[in-house]
C-alpha cells in the first residue's frame, strides 16, 4: 500500500512530463481558481458585518483560518483532477527490440563406410562432425536441420534453433546408423529441400558434406539440384578427403555440379584446418544480420486522475455532511 501511494505521488510530481491526447482541456486549468476567487469575493461582499468593542484586542487563530479553506481547496483539486483526466495524459515509453535476421539451412553429412577412411586424421567422418558442430555453435540465430546419409537419407534432427540439441545430434552421428551402403547424394539433397522449402524465410541454404559420387538412392542429384534452385535454396558442397592415393578416393564431380547449378559453391577439404577455413568462409558468406526495431508505447495515465478525483469527491462530501463542516464555518 505504501508503495502504491508513493507511486501515485510520483505520478503527480511527473505531471509536466506527460503527453496529452486532448490538449484543449488544459486551457480550463485556471477555471477552478477563478471559481474559488469569485465565490470568495461574493461571500465577502454579502457577509453581514457587526461592529463590536472589546477591552482587549481579539487575536484570530490562524490555524482555524487556514482550515476553513479546506473544503474549497478540495473542490479546486477535484475540478483540476477531472480536467487533467479529460485532457488524456499519457506517458511515452520508448521500446527497442533486437531481432536477428537468421537463415534456414539443412546440413547433410555422409556417414557411409568410406567416411571412416583415415587419410584425414582421425577420420573423414570425425572431422566433419567436429567442424560442423563448431559451425552450428556459432549459428545461434539460425534454424538448422541435420540429415545423415549413406545408401539412404536419415533425418537426424528436424529444423530447429536449439543449438545445444543440434550439437549433440551431430556428435552422435555414427556410420552404423544407416544399414544401406552407398552414397545417396540426390536423396540426401531432396530431404534437405523438404526441411527448408516451406519456410517463409527468403534465405535458405543447404550444406552437403561427402567424399564421393552418387552411387545409391532413387532421386537423381541433378533433379534434386533443379528442385533446390526452384525453391531458392543455395547448396554448398564440401568434398572431404586427402589428395593422396587412397582405397576410397574422393570423387568431386557430382558435388561440383550440384554447387554450380544451385548458385552455391564447391569446396575441397583435405584436412581439419582446411575444413575449418571452409566453414569460416560459409559463415562469412551467409552472415546473420541483426535488426534493431524501435517503437513507442503510450501508457494512459488518466485513470490516476479519475481515481484521485473520486477520492476528493467523497472527501468533500464527508466534510460537508460531517460535524466538521460546522466547525469550519464558525
Amino acid at each position: 500500500m505504501k508503495f502504491q501511494l508513493f507511486f501515485s505521488w510520483q505520478q503527480f510530481i511527473s505531471l509536466f512530463s506527460y503527453q496529452w491526447e486532448h490538449e484543449v482541456f488544459l486551457f480550463l486549468l485556471p477555471l477552478p481558481l477563478l471559481i474559488f476567487l469569485i465565490r470568495y469575493l461574493l461571500n465577502r461582499k454579502n457577509q453581514a458585518r457587526i461592529t463590536l468593542s472589546f477591552t482587549k484586542p481579539l487575536i484570530q487563530n490562524r490555524l482555524i483560518r487556514f482550515i476553513s479553506f479546506i473544503p474549497d481547496i478540495v473542490q479546486m483539486m477535484l475540478l483540476t483532477s477531472i480536467i487533467l483526466a479529460l485532457a488524456g495524459p499519457y506517458k511515452v515509453n520508448p521500446k527497442r527490440k533486437i531481432q536477428p535476421d537468421g537463415i534456414d539451412m539443412a546440413l547433410a553429412i555422409d556417414i557411409s563406410s568410406s567416411m571412416l577412411n583415415r587419410d584425414v586424421n582421425p577420420s573423414r567422418l570425425v572431422i566433419a562432425k567436429q567442424v560442423a558442430t563448431s559451425f552450428v555453435k556459432q549459428r545461434k540465430n539460425d534454424f538448422i536441420a541435420v540429415i545423415a546419409f549413406a545408401g539412404s537419407p536419415y533425418l537426424a534432427s528436424p529444423i530447429t534453433n536449439d543449438s545445444s540439441y543440434l550439437q549433440q545430434t551431430l556428435l552422435g552421428l555414427d556410420s552404423k546408423l544407416i544399414k544401406e551402403e552407398g552414397t545417396a547424394l540426390g536423396d540426401a539433397l531432396g530431404m534437405c529441400i523438404n526441411q527448408v522449402r516451406d519456410s517463409p524465410n527468403p534465405k535458405k541454404i543447404s550444406i552437403l558434406i561427402s567424399d564421393g559420387n552418387n552411387t545409391a538412392g532413387n532421386l537423381d542429384p541433378l533433379t534434386s539440384t533443379e528442385l533446390a534452385k526452384t525453391f531458392g535454396i543455395k547448396v554448398y558442397t564440401i568434398a572431404v578427403g586427402s589428395v593422396k592415393p587412397s582405397m576410397d578416393p574422393v570423387d568431386e564431380s557430382t558435388l561440383r555440379i550440384i554447387a554450380e547449378k544451385s548458385n552455391g559453391k564447391f569446396y575441397r577439404a583435405t584436412d581439419q584446418k582446411s575444413l575449418n577455413a571452409i566453414f569460416d568462409e560459409i559463415n562469412q558468406l551467409e552472415s546473420t544480420k541483426v535488426k534493431e526495431i524501435y517503437w513507442e508505447e503510450h501508457v494512459d495515465q488518466s485513470k490516476f486522475f479519475f481515481d484521485f478525483a473520486f477520492i476528493l469527491f467523497f472527501l468533500g462530501l464527508f466534510l460537508k455532511l460531517s460535524p466538521i463542516s460546522n466547525i469550519l464555518e464558525d
